[in-house]
């Protein structure tokens, strides 16, 4: 289990998400944080995470207030792990006591925040991407479209891979773009 982000934290964060009445998850905000963090490399000025958030999941004002510093401290152990390359990133994720379609719809939603976060400044294009970093975008294009399906232990197996891929592709998109940017 990753020092920074534990079960616990996915899912206080995805419980405070839904009682403040948005249909975004824990994983989702995740996801978009991280994009947004890699996003700020390549366009310059820092994303507003928290505008960003807040348009995306639209609470109201009483409600952001209760979830703002959660999403802060979020951005910032990301950022500080991502920025320490020693692989103490980590997706936040449902653990493994949560079904495996749960789980699964997680990493397909975490997917579709990162690539939001990551294109979310007007001058961000996939395209616009150096490196790998555009066909790992594209990658978890496709992966935001996963479903689970009925070979329980193989859909296990494919879906560690699957977080695997996604926890070094963005740390790789990270690194290129911090490269690119130099």
């Amino acid at each position: 289990m990753n020092p920074v982000f534990s079960n616990y934290d996915y899912d206080q964060l995805h419980a405070a998400l839904l009682h403040a009445g948005t249909n975004h998850g824990a994983a989702e905000i995740h996801g978009i944080i991280c994009g947004a963090i890699c996003n700020q490399i390549e366009s310059g000025p820092p994303v507003d995470v928290h505008h960003l958030i807040t348009a995306v999941v639209g609470v109201s004002n009483e409600s952001q207030d209760v979830l703002e510093a959660s999403i802060g401290s979020l951005y910032d152990s990301s950022r500080q792990c991502l920025d320490d390359r020693d692989s103490s990133f980590a997706l936040l994720l449902p653990g493994d006591e949560h079904e495996l379609a749960e789980r699964t719809e997680a990493v397909a939603h975490w997917c579709r925040g990162f690539v939001f976060g990551l294109l979310s400044s007007q001058a961000a294009t996939i395209d616009k991407l150096p490196g790998d970093a555009a066909e790992i975008a594209r990658d978890f294009m496709a992966i935001s479209k996963a479903e689970a399906g009925e070979d329980g232990g193989q859909d296990e197996w494919a879906l560690a891979e699957i977080e695997e891929y996604v926890r070094a592709g963005v740390q790789l998109i990270f690194e290129e773009l911090q490269a690119h940017a130099r």
